[in-house]
């Protein structure tokens, strides 16, 4: 595990905020020089604890303006990875999560209308050998955070 001190916390904070923020911006905001910030996220990096940097696309956008959320049950004879594996291959399907509880699978995905979504559950997801079962629900909105870091270096201010 990598241990964050008071200045990685804050680095990792505003480029939770702005990925492309660059060095010297980060240094004047946290009154460090620019070389000392480059250090630590490279030395972040290599560790694996920044991922990586992304675009964030609007898929509404794109005209894909319904997200939805299906739980599934899947065949347990079957391959899961694989199963998983071939649903991330559909453009739609953004994040497959393996859970605990009644159901082996989240599902999020993107369509651009109900019948779009009709399509996907009856003739993409129950072509699969794995599927079994599916419960869909459809967002009507949603809220998003980065990750708290105060917890994590001990800073409960």
């Amino acid at each position: 595990m990598y241990k964050l001190d008071a200045l990685d916390q804050k680095i990792l904070t505003i480029l939770q905020q702005d990925g492309r923020a660059s060095h010297v911006n980060i240094a004047k905001q946290v009154g460090v020089g620019h070389t000392r910030v480059r250090d630590r996220i490279l030395r972040m990096e290599e560790a694996g604890v920044i991922a990586g940097y992304q675009a964030g696309i609007d898929p509404a956008m794109l005209g894909h303006s319904v997200q939805c959320i299906i739980q599934l049950e899947s065949d347990q004879g079957q391959d899961f990875d694989q199963f998983v594996h071939d649903l991330l291959q559909m453009d739609e399907v953004v994040e497959v999560a393996n859970v605990t509880g009644s159901v082996d699978a989240f599902i999020q995905l993107w369509v651009k209308d109900i019948p779009h979504l009709r399509t996907i559950i009856y003739n993409r997801l129950s072509n699969f050998p794995a599927h079994k079962s599916t419960n869909t629900s459809i967002v009507l909105k949603s809220w998003q955070k980065p990750l708290g870091l105060r917890h994590i270096t001990g800073d409960e201010e």
